[in-house]
């Protein structure tokens, strides 16, 4: 046989088998057999208390938080849209796919939070683990001009257990936490105690209904309420609208539970809306 008749005969073997050889080089990885529960909640928040629910690794949560007046004052004052409102800026990023660290602002009082949230078990598919488990703790500090105030009289303090489960549409969490804040006046509690209660149906891919209600244990601030609100979360795609009405006027769990004076069932209510965003880097 020829050298040149040889020669091709070998290069064509060797392009035959260039499949299997690169095939054999790919790294094996092995599937993912039980994966986490996606979306328990839609979004980071799920009206004014945070959620199970964390932002992936590399991914930033932009929100904006705004919560008008009482919409008993009727018409003369556009059913609370002609009060002052309550803005929050929110910025959280995913440092893994349980840890995500992020601060805020809120125009009442003025006050930076600044906040990290740990999923320390996630709900899984084939239920081998059947809840998602957080914890959450933060820091706020008023930045009130011309109040005559240290730095550390400014502070609070926040932390909280979320105990969640998604049951087909239906999600349920449970949230036991506890506000410290190192000056109070007369009449206020340095610490309190409360229990957040949050559920969430979707109706469908793009619609959901959802609701939260955090009662305080034990003592409370003087004049203070329970908070309670409902919303309706729409999924766009890109944004996740939350349209609610609020008994509290409120952003951050240690300010609603110290300063809500509204009770929901008496109409004492505030219309309101939350636009959350995620940018992928």
């Amino acid at each position: 046989m020829k050298t040149s008749s040889i020669l091709s005969t070998a290069f064509i073997v060797f392009l035959s088998l260039l499949p299997q050889l690169a095939d054999a080089q790919l790294p094996r990885e092995r599937a993912v057999t039980n994966p986490p529960v996606d979306e328990i909640f839609w979004t980071t928040t799920n009206i004014g208390i945070s959620t199970v629910y964390n932002i992936s690794p590399r991914n930033l949560n932009t929100s904006v938080a705004h919560i008008f007046g009482l919409i008993n004052g009727g018409i003369e004052h556009f059913y609370g849209l002609d009060d002052g409102a309550n803005t929050r800026l929110g910025l959280d990023y995913g440092l893994t796919d349980r840890f995500s660290m992020g601060i805020g602002r809120m125009t009442f009082n003025k006050v930076v939070d600044i906040r990290g949230k740990y999923n320390i078990l996630r709900q899984t598919t084939t239920g081998s683990t059947p809840i998602e488990l957080g914890v959450k703790g933060s820091l706020g500090i008023s930045t009130l001009s011309g109040i005559g105030m240290e730095l550390t009289d400014r502070l609070s303090y926040f932390t909280m257990l979320m105990l969640a489960r998604k049951f087909d549409r239906l999600s349920v969490q449970l949230s036991p936490m506890m506000a410290y804040y190192n000056f109070v006046t007369e009449g206020k509690q340095n610490r309190l105690i409360g229990m957040g209660i949050l559920t969430n149906y979707e109706i469908s891919d793009r619609l959901a209904l959802s609701a939260e209600y955090l009662p305080i244990i034990g003592n409370r601030n003087q004049g203070t309420s329970d908070e309670m609100a409902i919303a309706l979360n729409i999924n766009t795609g890109g944004h996740v609208f939350q349209i609610f009405f609020s008994s509290s006027q409120w952003h951050n769990e240690q300010f609603i539970m110290a300063n809500n004076h509204d009770r929901f069932w008496e109409g004492e209510v505030r219309f309101g809306f939350n636009i959350n965003r995620v940018f992928g880097f």
